[in-house]
């Protein structure tokens, strides 16, 4: 699906010759959830968020995405930019609404799945490298995680995470630099 398709049919620009109902743009934005829903439960599992409170902040994100259409401004940025903008500022406010609840992500990291073939031993030392990540992620501040989540999870470049994060390309360098040191440190020495 074609952001600027669905935003000339939403303001009524559409080159087509009857005027969009509403099952057009409704159809059109369900293939940008089907895009884009994969990536941000992700990001948002990555974030420390379990999966069901992930899925509530993803639906979330796409309803304010849906309320907000005409907002959006494809020269500012690109449609993911803007959609990840709104996921992490949810999530940000998540985080800051439960403090003192502190939720990891138990199940299995999404998408990354380890294959059947491989031998039991193998399996289970994934599995606890997995959990040990998952467990260095949650000591890191949630900004940390954030641009470790929207690099490589959701693999943005500098500049799509900078428009998010609200900041200079260079500063996002400066944290990711700091946030892989600090998660390096933290799987060498847990109690660090």
């Amino acid at each position: 699906m074609n952001i600027t398709k669905l935003l000339s049919l939403i303001s009524g620009e559409a080159a087509t010759p009857h005027k969009p109902d509403r099952l057009d743009i409704q159809a059109d934005f369900a293939g940008l959830v089907t895009r884009f829903q994969g990536p941000l439960f992700g990001f948002l599992g990555r974030m420390g968020f379990g999966q069901a409170q992930a899925e509530d902040l993803a639906q979330e994100t796409f309803l304010r995405a849906w309320q907000n259409l005409a907002q959006y401004d494809a020269h500012r940025g690109e449609f993911s930019t803007w959609l990840f903008t709104i996921a992490r500022n949810l999530a940000i406010n998540e985080r800051s609404r439960t403090a003192s609840q502190r939720e990891v992500w138990e199940g299995p990291a999404p998408a990354d799945t380890p294959s059947l073939e491989l031998e039991p031993a193998e399996l289970l030392a994934r599995a606890q490298q997995r959990e040990q990540l998952q467990r260095a992620l949650a000591q890191l501040a949630v900004a940390d995680r954030c641009v470790l989540a929207l690099a490589y999870i959701s693999d943005l470049d500098l500049a799509s995470i900078a428009r998010i994060e609200g900041c200079t390309a260079g500063a996002v360098k400066t944290r990711l630099h700091r946030a892989r040191t600090r998660l390096s440190e933290i799987l060498e020495d847990p109690n660090a």
